[in-house]
């Protein structure tokens, strides 16, 4: 049985590469996209513009589509959180919140909806930063460590800074290392980079590196498709991408 699916920001970069991705999914089918108001394509079939085989059109307007929708992807901006949350609740649909930069209020609403439907906070979706999360639980209750910097680079285009990867690595290595130390977060911005986080674990007298650099955003695409498959069968709670097998 196929899982259908919104996308909330599919005309986005990471959006199209989930678009493309989907292509080869005989699990999952597209059946709607979700842009702002003042997009250019509303209206559209999104198979003119983007590189699918969806016969779905663009929309702004969420509580207009009229195809049965399994999953909600959000990979837009935090302006959209409410509506989203609210559709999903309405609907009891799993959601996958793939945005980074949600206020306080907004996360103690994420956690109130989990008790009614399955929500996946997914910051990055890869599926080695989730590896690297888990590589670093090595070092739980390490007194040797004296200090943490995570360094993250992205395109000059990312809004947010720094990146909600770095944030949620960062309160990773607070809440599961059990560690009394420092943790600092540097950013860089450049003309191209999809995105690199280093994080460097210091000793008094050696450093240890673990880095992931991501070549292409094809991996963002094949995690979510994961993740896609993952939280179609969850019940109510809210899960993380460590939570799932690969």
């Amino acid at each position: 049985m196929s899982i259908s699916l919104l996308i909330s920001g599919i005309t986005g970069k990471l959006g199209k590469a989930i678009a493309e991705e989907l292509n080869q999914s005989n699990e999952i089918v597209l059946k709607a996209g979700l842009a702002s108001p003042n997009n250019l394509n509303l209206g559209k079939p999104l198979s003119s513009f983007l590189n699918t085989n969806s016969n779905a059109f663009l929309t702004s307007d969420i509580n207009r589509l009229e195809d049965h929708i399994d999953v909600v992807l959000d990979v837009s901006s935090v302006e959209n959180f409410e509506t989203l949350i609210g559709f999903c609740s309405a609907n009891k649909l799993p959601l996958i919140l793939a945005s980074t930069g949600h206020a306080e209020k907004q996360i103690k609403l994420i956690e109130k909806h989990s008790s009614n439907f399955p929500i996946l906070i997914a910051p990055n979706l890869s599926l080695r930063i989730n590896l690297i999360k888990k590589s670093l639980l090595i070092f739980k209750k390490n007194k040797q460590i004296k200090k943490i910097i995570i360094k993250e680079t992205h395109h000059k285009e990312k809004k947010d800074s720094p990146s909600g990867t770095a944030k949620d690595l960062s309160k990773f290595i607070v809440k599961e290392l059990g560690l009394d130390i420092e943790v600092n977060i540097e950013s860089m911005r450049d003309k191209s980079s999809v995105g690199t986080h280093e994080i460097k674990i210091i000793f008094e007298n050696d450093e240890l590196l673990l880095t992931h650099n991501a070549n292409s955003r094809k991996i963002f695409a094949e995690g979510a498709i994961k993740a896609i498959e993952w939280i179609s069968v969850q019940k109510s709670g809210l899960y993380t991408m460590q939570e799932i097998s690969f």
